[in-house]
């Protein structure tokens, strides 16, 4: 058995998470046969590890071995194997699935089952056993065998753990490289800071060597707390990390289920193919004598990892009465081109002000073109009145009103014999409010097929999205195929986040060194640094920095142009100033006592949350309970080491706050902590001056003397916290005063007979700036107490 270690975060919706994730995509076919111990020696093995809930040869496993095998030539031999397939040792890993109904919120004092929390960490450390008992023996078998391993999900876990904890440096000298998808125990340290707006990730710098494609700057940690070390040390470039834009699971997003990230990892040219390219490198690399056997051919796509979403705009006003019925035709059978690129189609009709619509959405974008063609079928014409129409009310509609899909490359295709109103009649909208919606979707590039006495008229459009003027040289079957075609051959444009942030004063850097053409080659990056439509770096490199001197909430862009001449763009949110505040307000501190296989778990709070409290298990969610609860019961509690509960507050939106924990130990006498003031608080911040004394008092319910502090504690680290200055005064949400003692002159510990109450006062370090401390008293039953101060 492996020692998890159970400083988890909460995990709430991580099962929700989990349990959609296997019913979504547990469709691979057959898994390939299991070649487990005693099977013939190979040149490498490729072992994977799959999520939880998932069968043996789920779509991640088979995505990840077949990439591999697909990549070498005889003499180069592979082994597959996948845990699970077979018992090692006794140990076979079972990817336990956490579900339930987190939707349902248990009443007040209301009990729950600890039993999946156990069931979740045993499946983990079965994996971890099994994959130690596979390494150990195939080097026993075969002593030159080298490894390629992969995790996604539960299995990421059990790849990182074993590799942390479990091999030998003799054993990790012979794995090529570690690929972890979605892991929710990552861990990335530049995602973290004393004041947590300022992330080093948040401003292009310090990646760790791990990271390869993170899209959110803030990720830290993933939904069941960081595991820190992440990698031992010395070995932090043999492993590779990749998490989704919002994949709940790894921490990308804190908004509970939110896992369409989660699903992504095995699409055509996602990130397990790059993964596979990485360590076919990474084996030539180690094995040269065999590089005619290895393909490292680069993997690129037309459209993009996500596809391509297009909204096809028709004009329906009268004056279209001649090119309607083409322009219909050639449209239907464009769907065919799009849907072949991994594309979605969308349909919008417009026509003026006054007429009896003015725009409206007649069929979403979808894969399925039936409700499509049938709604582009029924468009007739009709209306209009004077030479310009709605478009631009039509865009905005349309750009709203869709459901497009993050990462996907975008296009309007509008099709009109008619030039719009700027402003429009009917709502306002500009030009400029285009261009700027444009770019906060991602963004939605803008291509007017138009007769060409119209051309010069739409060019400021089609440049303020970055799109392109197509003129209908014959009819509207020629332009149209002229606009598809563009599409799909254009440049794809890639920035190596998908926002940024920090104070006044930031010096971003923004890295687009990823974009690609896949039919030609990019020879320019325009880089536009405040979404202005103004690019303030012509020509310039992939990678350019920017100095931020004053507050902005808007956008960079990026434009590459490649040797075709084709265009394109992807832009990016860039917030400068001061942080908002946070949306949940944590629990001031908990407590557990546990009779049996029964915790009661209590919990202080002076703000109720506005959904439900989350509660958890070693990390795992087990279920929420009513926003005036400050108790609840868990039962099937296993008491055979440590464990740790955990209440955090959960929105009306599902946003998950920060993580309030008691633990109980599993052996010898337990203390019952309680915290008896308000100077312990693991989350809000205190403001103390330095070399004050701040006094934490604390009931375990008896006089245990005073040896009851564990070897090593108190401790005191550099922590994340946040505040603001307004008016020359610091203020912020969390903030409360701590009175400012000026005694003892070093920390001790005390016990007062009377009240039955202990006090630490901990004398705060004598600083010549300000630092966020967070103090840390661990006893020695395992119970903490957290606190968090600004020392000035």
């Amino acid at each position: 058995m492996t020692d998890r270690g159970k400083n988890m975060r909460v995990g709430l919706g991580l099962a929700l998470a989990l349990a959609i994730s296997a019913g979504l995509l547990n469709i691979a076919s057959a898994p390939a046969e299991a070649n487990g111990l005693g099977a013939e020696c190979t040149t490498v093995d490729v072992v994977f590890a799959r999520g939880s809930g998932q069968d043996v040869g789920g779509p991640e496993a088979e995505r990840f071995r077949t990439q591999i095998e697909s990549r070498l030539s005889t003499p180069v031999t592979m082994n597959p194997y996948e845990l699970g397939s077979t018992s090692i040792e006794g140990h076979q890993f079972p990817a336990v699935a956490v579900a339930g109904d987190w939707d349902v919120v248990n009443g007040i004092g209301a009990g729950l089952s600890g039993g999946g929390g156990f069931a979740y960490g045993s499946s983990v450390d079965e994996g971890v056993d099994e994959l130690h008992g596979y390494i150990t023996g195939r080097l026993a078998e075969c002593p030159d065998s080298r490894f390629i391993l992969g995790g996604y999900s539960q299995g990421a876990q059990v790849i990182g753990e074993t590799y942390v904890e479990r091999l030998t440096d003799a054993q990790r000298a012979h794995v090529v490289f570690a690929a972890h998808f979605g892991d929710p125990k990552l861990y990335l340290p530049e995602g973290e800071s004393v004041l947590w707006w300022e992330a080093p990730a948040c401003r292009g710098e310090d990646f760790s060597e791990w990271r390869r494609v993170v899209p959110n700057c803030d990720t830290d940690d993933g939904s069941l707390g960081a595991r820190n070390p992440y990698l031992p040390a010395s070995w932090t470039s043999d492993v590779g990390l990749w998490c989704a834009d919002k994949d709940f699971v790894c921490g990308s997003s804190k908004m509970v289920g939110e896992i369409s990230g989660h699903e992504t990892y095995a699409l055509e040219g996602g990130d397990i193919d790059h993964a596979a390219l990485e360590a076919i490198v990474r084996l030539q690399y180690l094995m040269p004598e065999h590089e005619g056997s290895l393909d490292v051919t680069e993997y690129t796509l037309r459209t993009g990892l996500t596809g391509l979403d297009v909204v096809f705009f028709i004009d329906s006003t009268g004056s279209m009465g001649s090119r309607i019925a083409q322009a219909k035709s050639i449209a239907a059978s464009m769907t065919d081109r799009v849907v072949a690129q991994r594309g979605r189609v969308a349909l919008v009709e417009y026509r003026d002000a006054g007429d009896s619509f003015t725009a409206r959405v007649l069929s979403d974008l979808q894969e399925d073109t039936t409700d499509f063609l049938t709604k582009l079928n029924s468009i007739s014409v009709g209306g209009g009145g004077d030479a310009p129409e709605a478009l631009l009310h039509a865009l905005k509609t349309g750009m709203e009103g869709v459901n497009w899909r993050p990462g996907a490359t975008k296009a309007a295709v509008v099709l009109t014999d008619a030039g719009y109103h700027d402003p429009d009649l009917v709502d306002g909208a500009t030009l400029d409010s285009i261009a700027e919606l444009s770019l906060s979707i991602d963004p939605v590039n803008v291509y007017p097929v138009v007769p060409s006495y119209l051309a010069a008229e739409y060019q400021p459009l089609a440049e303020a999205t970055t799109g392109e003027v197509v003129p209908q040289t014959s009819d509207a079957a020629v332009g149209l195929e002229a606009a598809i075609t563009k599409i799909q051959n254009r440049p794809v444009p890639q920035l190596a986040l998908n926002g940024y942030h920090g104070p006044v004063g930031t010096t971003v850097t923004f890295d687009g060194s990823s974009s690609y053409s896949a039919t030609s080659t990019i020879e320019r990056w325009d880089w536009d640094f405040d979404g202005d439509g103004v690019y303030e770096t012509l020509d310039g490199g992939p990678v350019e920095s920017h100095l931020y001197d004053g507050e902005l909430d808007g956008f960079v862009q990026l434009r590459v142009t490649d040797a075709d001449g084709l265009v394109a763009n992807v832009s990016a949110p860039v917030q400068i100033g001061a942080p908002p505040a946070p949306s949940t307000i944590p629990a001031d501190s908990a407590a557990v006592s546990v009779q049996g296989t029964t915790a009661t778990f209590t919990w202080q709070a002076s703000v109720n949350p506005t959904k439900a409290w989350s509660i958890s298990v070693d990390g795992v969610q087990v279920g929420l309970i009513e926003p005036a609860a400050r108790s609840v019961q868990i039962t099937d509690v296993v008491l055979d080491e440590p464990v740790e509960f955990g209440v955090a507050p959960l929105s009306s939106a599902n946003e998950l706050g920060l993580t309030v924990t008691a633990t109980a130990v599993a052996e010898g006498e337990s203390y019952n902590l309680t915290v008896e003031n308000s100077n312990a608080h693991p989350d809000h911040v205190g403001l103390i001056m330095s070399g004050r004394a701040v006094p934490i008092e604390f009931s375990l319910g008896g006089d245990y003397g005073l040896d009851v502090l564990a070897v090593g504690s108190p401790t005191t680290a550099t922590a994340g916290c946040w505040w603001q200055i307004v008016d020359g005064q610091i203020v912020a949400q969390t903030f409360y005063t701590v009175k400012p003692w000026t005694k003892p002159a070093t920390s001790r510990l005390t016990y007062d007979a009377a009240t039955g109450n202990y006090t630490y006062e901990w004398k705060t370090p004598s600083t010549t700036g300000e630092s966020c401390q967070r103090l840390t008293l661990t006893f020695k039953d395992g119970s903490q107490i957290q606190a968090l101060y600004l020392v000035q």
